[in-house]
């Protein structure tokens, strides 16, 4: 079995100490003891590998070796307009799983749910906790990124972005640059989609609008079905 990853300030120590929700979780949940491995990162691509030498109210492990990944290239950035109650849990949870790099959420026009600024900010945080949690689980040496949202004229698409609109044309595989880039970026509209302004706007930024196929996914769906085509294409997963 893999080792348990947990996420520190600075792994720059020859012994870390974890206090607090790591401590509980790993004492409490995991019921680590002492002489267990884990893995504990810095949420920016440095890994130590350590043995565990107490657990109790903290818990505190000798480093063996570091190593450093580094950023996945194509980092993938999703803005994901605002689906209805609910939805965005797991969207953020499951694009976080499969190595997704930042999650930015914006307000569409077809947007349902609506939040004022202190309501989206709470929201993006608890989203972070979400985000937070699935790296953990899914053993990431990259903490994933949730920010909070945004109307559509405020978004900064990377040079190399891909917008899912039903309509296009292209396929989504085959718009694909053949080397990776730095970053790739995807939108991701509501129920219902982008609207047709929205499209034209992002056309005038540089976006491509591009199809999945002939099937109409829901947006939750869509999200996660696009990203795991862009990260196999690039050898991220699969």
């Amino acid at each position: 079995m893999t080792a348990p990853r947990f996420f520190a300030d600075d792994v720059s120590a020859d012994r870390i100490s974890l206090t607090g929700d790591e401590a509980r979780h790993a004492v409490k949940v995991l019921r680590l003891r002492p002489g267990e491995e884990i893995t504990i990162s810095d949420g920016a691509g440095t890994v130590a590998y350590a043995v565990v030498e107490e657990a109790a109210t903290k818990l505190t492990a000798q480093v063996e070796r570091r190593v450093t990944e580094p950023r996945p290239r194509p980092e993938l950035v999703v803005f994901q307009a605002i689906p209805t109650h609910g939805k965005l849990d797991l969207v953020v949870q499951k694009l976080t799983e499969v190595g997704v790099g930042a999650i930015h959420l914006f307000a569409a026009e077809r947007s349902v749910a609506r939040w004022d600024s202190g309501k989206g900010e709470a929201h993006a945080a608890r989203l972070g906790e979400i985000a937070y949690q699935a790296s953990k689980q899914s053993r990431r040496a990259w903490l994933a990124r949730v920010v909070a949202p945004v109307r559509v004229s405020d978004i900064a698409p990377p040079a190399e972005t891909f917008a899912l609109h039903e309509e296009a044309s292209m396929r989504l595989g085959a718009a694909l640059p053949d080397e990776p880039p730095d970053a790739v970026g995807l939108v991701v509209g509501p129920e219902g989609g982008l609207t047709e302004a929205e499209v034209s706007w992002f056309r005038e930024r540089g976006v491509t609008p591009v199809t999945l196929g002939p099937l109409i996914l829901r947006t939750e769906t869509a999200a996660l079905v696009a990203a795991s085509v862009i990260l196999a294409r690039y050898g991220l997963i699969a």
